[in-house]
């Protein structure tokens, strides 16, 4: 966002950009409480699994120095590594980012379950290793999918990027590498401070004509995440809002969305066996129907 005005009908008025430094805002203190605060801004139905994680270690024990920023697990079972910097970002902070998101594809669902517990329990929260790893895999819809850990998305937030950056994360996005730029700006509006999120890159055009075939491997990896995607909206809606009870009775009524070409098959299909459209509701995002003929 390079102009923001206060408007007063006719009249606009520039409000005046800062940054963090000049506001005398950290990076840790600060900048990653905003994110842990509002994972948002990390992409959809993000969960802050753990901030500030150093425990992995080279092959002879000793202690690495490396501390991830902020990792989070999003509802498809991605991990998303996210690297902050308050100011210009450095020239190779895409680099940075790849090695967090290496060292933690070789996490499995025991190894997140304890740094969300030690997260949680530096922030006062107690929880035990089992609901911790509950916690977790009722965030995913569907089945957990060790292969998909194996692909983490990266989040770069900072206030600026240098070209190096830039041309090195289009690059890299068009191998394969899922990273995201996102900008982080501050105003001072009447005696406050505003904070704005933008994403830089990709754009939602680059995203949708350019880099879908390549962000994520596979055909049938894609179709797996927009699967469960599209099912979350509906299903945790439902959950959430606890619009149906525990033993509610569904039917398969093929209406809208399909051609009557279509729900003349469905229907026959369903004559073969009534009780492929019939099913129980459970308030279980995992698996909220269970289907008579199953």
């Amino acid at each position: 966002m390079d102009h923001l005005f206060t408007v007063d009908g006719r009249t606009a008025t520039p409000i005046s950009r800062t940054g963090l430094a000049a506001e005398g805002l950290l990076e840790r203190q600060h900048l990653q409480e905003w994110v842990i605060a509002h994972p948002q801004v990390l992409g959809e139905s993000v969960l802050v699994i753990t901030a500030e994680y150093d425990r992995w270690a080279d092959t002879d024990g000793v202690p690495a120095r490396d501390r991830l920023d902020v990792l989070g697990l999003d509802a498809t079972g991605r991990l998303v590594v996210v690297e902050l910097k308050r100011g210009t970002a450095d020239r190779d902070v895409h680099l940075q980012a790849i090695t967090y998101a290496a060292l933690v594809s070789r996490f499995d669902i025991d190894t997140l379950a304890q740094a969300h517990r030690d997260f949680l329990s530096r922030r006062g929260q107690t929880l035990d290793i089992d609901a911790c790893r509950q916690r977790l895999l009722d965030h995913v819809d569907g089945e957990w999918s060790p292969a998909l850990l194996q692909r983490p998305r990266q989040v770069i937030i900072a206030a600026d990027f240098p070209k190096q950056v830039t041309h090195s994360v289009v690059w890299l996005s068009e191998m394969g590498i899922d990273i995201d730029l996102v900008q982080v700006g501050l105003w001072r509006v009447e005696g406050h401070i505003v904070a704005g999120f933008t994403k830089v890159y990709p754009t939602p055009e680059v995203e949708e004509f350019t880099l879908t075939p390549t962000r994520v491997e596979g055909e049938a990896a894609a179709k797996k995440l927009q699967e469960r995607s599209r099912s979350r909206n509906a299903v945790h809606v439902l959950v959430g809002a606890g619009l149906l009870p525990d033993g509610t009775r569904l039917l398969v009524t093929p209406r809208h969305g399909v051609t009557e070409a279509i729900r003349a098959e469905i229907r026959a299909w369903v004559a073969q066996d009534t009780g492929r459209a019939a099913a129980t509701w459970t308030n279980d995002t995992a698996k909220p129907l269970v289907w008579d003929a199953d």
